[in-house]
C-alpha cells in the first residue's frame, strides 16, 4: 500500500448480513457504514448481502473456505472482524495486515447457558473449544472492542494472562485504550418511522386501543421469557384488555435452535393464555421494519435468569430499540441494560425470576399514562448518546492510526527480551524457500479438515446403521485431530509471514527473525511427530462399538443371520 494512501478496510461478519439479521450482522453492517466515511470498505458475510450498501463494497465467502476468504485479503490494509471468524478461518490469526477483532459478544458465557441441559462431556467439550478460541483471539488481534466497561475489565484480566499487557505498552498507553477500548451497540441517528401497521390490525386479537407489551428481539436461551409469562394472569386481573406479543422468529442464520421458544408457548398454553392474551409473532422481523412493531408498543421488556453471561452481556440491541423507539422499559436487574433503566429513570428494574415483582411493576406503568410519557422522554433523549458515530468513535482512531503504527503484532516474540551483545548466534535450518512454503500451506489447506462423510442417503439397512454408529462413535476423534490439524496450519501461516517479512528488513533484524523462524521450524518438526494414526484410531473405536451396536439392533428387531455376518466381515477387515 501506498504510505499515503487511505487504508483499505475489510470487514469480516461471521454471521447473516441482510434484510432480516440479528445482532452481529446488524454490527458488521453498522461498523462498515461507519468507517467508509474515511476509508474505502469492503464487507463481506457468509451468505450473500441482500442490501443495497450506502458507500461500501459488499461480498461473500464460505465458511470454512481459506481459499474464498483469501481473495479478499489480498485487497485489503486493515481487516475488522467478529472475533468468531477465528473458529472457521483460523488462517486470519496469521494475516500481515493490521487486525481488530469485535469480542462484544461473549461466546463461551453464551453457550455455559445455552447447553446447559446438554449431556455434560458434550460441555466440557464446547468449553475447552471457547477456552482456545478465546486465547486464539487474544493472541492474535492488534486491537480489541468490546460493549461495556464491565466486559474490558474482563478481557483485561485475560489480556494480562495472555502476556499482552507489558511495560513497554503500560508506558506508551497507560490505560491501554490503545489495544482495548469499549464500542457499545449503537443505534440509527435518525428517528424511527411508522411505514406499515404490524401487530395492531394486523395479528388476530391485538386491538388498536389494547395495552401492548412487547418483547422485541429473539428468544435466547439465556433470557427468560417464562416469568414475563408468569405474571401475565396478575397483569391481567387489573387490566384485561392489556396483550402481550413476543417477536419469537427463528433465528436468520445457523445459530443453534433454543430451548426458550417452546418452553414460553408451552407455558402459555397451561395458563390458558396462547392465542388470546399472549402471542408469539413467528416470522424474524426485517431490519428495515423493526420500527413498525415497536412504535405500536406500550411497555417493552427485556428479561433474563442471573448467570455470568448476564452480568458481563452488551447492552443488548433489543434494549436499545427500546430507546430509540422512545419505550418506558421493564427489565431484570443485574445487566448493564438495568444500569441505564435505574440511573436515568426509563422504567422499572425487577428482580430476576420474580414474577410477583414484574407483575407489580407493569401493572404500575400501565396505571400510570403520565410516567410512562416521562420514561418515553428520557429514553428517547438517551438513544442520541448511542448512535453508531458515537459508540465506534475508538474503532474510527485506531483505523485512522493503524496505517501509521503497522501491525505490531509480528514483533511481538521480542518484546520485553533486552539486547545483548554477547548472545551466542543462533544455528539456523538451510532456508526454506518461499515457493516451497507456499505449496505446503496450499497442501495443507486442502488437507487439514478431517471428518465423515455425512448420513447415508435413503433409508435404514443394516450396513447403514453399523457405518453410522462408527461415525458417531469416531466424532470426538475427528475433532480432536482436526483441531490439532488446525494448530500446524497457523503455525504455517505464522512461519509464512516471518520468511516474508524477513525479506523487507535491514540486515540488524534479520538474525532474531531468522532465529525466530528456526525456533518454529523445530517445533514444527516436533509436531509432525505427534501426528497420530487416525485410521488405527477407528480401528479400536469399530472393535469396542460394534458389539454394542449388534445388541442395539437386535433389540429393535433389526438383526438378522445376514446383519451378523456382516458386522463379523466389517470387525475383522478392521483388525490390524
Amino acid at each position: 500500500m501506498n504510505e499515503s494512501a487511505t487504508p483499505r478496510v475489510l470487514i469480516i461478519s461471521h454471521d447473516v448480513v441482510g434484510g432480516r439479521m440479528a445482532g452481529p450482522g446488524i454490527r458488521a453492517w453498522q461498523l462498515a457504514g461507519v468507517l467508509a466515511a474515511e476509508h474505502p470498505v469492503t464487507l463481506v458475510a457468509p451468505r450473500m448481502i441482500d442490501l443495497q450498501p450506502p458507500g461500501f463494497l459488499c461480498g461473500d465467502y464460505t465458511w470454512g473456505d481459506s481459499a474464498s476468504l483469501a481473495a479478499w485479503l489480498r485487497e485489503a490494509d486493515l481487516v475488522v472482524a467478529n472475533g468468531f471468524v477465528l473458529e472457521g478461518h483460523p488462517e486470519l490469526a496469521a494475516i500481515a495486515q493490521p487486525l481488530a477483532l469485535d469480542l462484544y459478544d461473549p461466546v463461551l458465557l453464551e453457550n455455559l447457558e445455552l447447553l446447559r441441559a446438554a449431556p455434560p462431556e458434550q460441555r466440557a467439550d464446547r468449553a475447552a473449544r471457547d477456552q482456545d478460541l478465546l486465547a486464539r483471539q487474544l493472541a492474535a488481534g492488534d486491537f480489541f472492542l468490546c460493549a461495556t466497561e464491565r466486559q474490558r475489565d474482563l478481557y483485561l484480566g485475560a489480556l494480562m494472562l495472555a502476556g499482552r499487557l507489558t511495560p513497554s505498552l503500560a508506558d506508551a498507553d497507560p490505560q491501554a485504550r490503545g489495544l482495548i477500548d469499549v464500542a457499545p451497540f449503537g443505534l440509527p441517528a435518525q428517528p424511527p418511522v411508522k411505514l406499515a401497521p404490524a401487530l395492531r390490525g394486523a395479528l388476530d386479537g391485538v386491538g388498536a386501543d389494547d395495552p401492548l407489551l412487547l418483547w422485541a428481539g429473539g428468544l435466547w436461551d439465556w433470557l427468560d421469557p417464562l416469568t414475563l409469562v408468569e405474571a401475565m394472569p396478575q397483569v391481567l386481573a387489573r387490566h384485561p384488555d392489556a396483550r402481550l406479543v413476543f417477536l419469537a422468529g427463528r433465528h436468520p442464520g445457523v445459530a443453534s435452535e433454543m430451548r426458550a421458544p417452546r418452553q414460553a408457548r408451552q407455558r402459555a398454553q397451561a395458563l390458558g393464555l396462547l392465542g388470546r392474551q399472549v402471542f408469539f409473532y413467528d416470522e424474524w422481523v426485517p431490519y428495515a421494519r423493526r420500527a413498525d412493531f415497536l412504535l405500536e408498543a406500550t411497555v417493552a421488556v427485556s428479561l433474563h435468569r442471573s448467570h455470568l453471561e448476564t452480568a458481563y452481556a452488551a447492552v443488548r440491541s433489543r434494549f436499545l430499540d427500546h430507546l430509540w423507539a422512545g419505550l418506558p422499559s421493564v427489565v431484570s436487574d443485574g445487566d448493564a441494560a438495568a444500569e441505564l433503566v435505574r440511573r436515568h429513570g426509563l422504567g422499572r428494574v425487577v428482580p430476576p425470576e420474580d414474577p410477583a415483582a414484574l407483575a407489580a411493576a407493569l401493572i404500575d406503568l400501565l396505571d400510570d399514562p403520565a410516567e410512562r410519557a416521562d420514561c418515553a422522554a428520557r429514553a428517547s433523549d438517551l438513544a442520541r448518546e448511542f448512535t453508531w458515530e458515537r459508540t465506534l468513535a475508538p474503532l474510527r482512531r485506531w483505523a485512522r492510526s493503524a496505517n501509521v503504527a503497522g501491525a505490531t503484532r509480528r514483533r511481538r516474540a521480542a518484546m520485553e527480551q533486552p539486547a545483548t551483545e554477547s548472545a551466542a548466534p543462533q544455528p539456523e535450518l538451510p532456508a526454506l524457500a518461499l515457493d516451497q512454503l507456499t505449496e505446503l500451506i496450499r497442501q495443507a489447506e486442502t488437507l487439514w479438515r478431517i471428518g465423515d462423510a455425512g448420513a447415508p442417503a435413503g433409508g435404514l439397512n443394516p450396513r447403514d446403521a453399523v457405518r453410522a454408529a462408527v461415525r458417531q462413535a469416531a466424532a470426538p476423534v475427528y475433532q480432536r485431530q482436526t483441531e490439532f490439524n488446525a494448530v500446524v496450519v497457523r503455525a504455517l501461516y505464522w512461519l509464512m509471514s516471518e520468511v516474508q517479512r524477513a525479506e523487507t528488513q535491514h540486515d540488524a533484524d534479520r538474525a532474531a527473525i531468522h532465529a525466530g523462524r528456526d525456533d518454529l521450524l523445530r517445533r514444527l518438526l516436533e509436531l509432525s511427530l505427534q501426528l497420530t494414526d487416525v485410521e488405527g484410531r477407528l480401528r479400536t473405536i469399530a472393535r469396542e462399538a460394534l458389539p454394542s451396536v449388534h445388541d442395539r439392533l437386535a433389540d429393535e428387531e433389526l438383526a438378522s443371520t445376514a446383519l451378523a455376518q456382516e458386522i463379523s466381515r466389517l470387525v475383522m477387515r478392521l483388525q490390524p
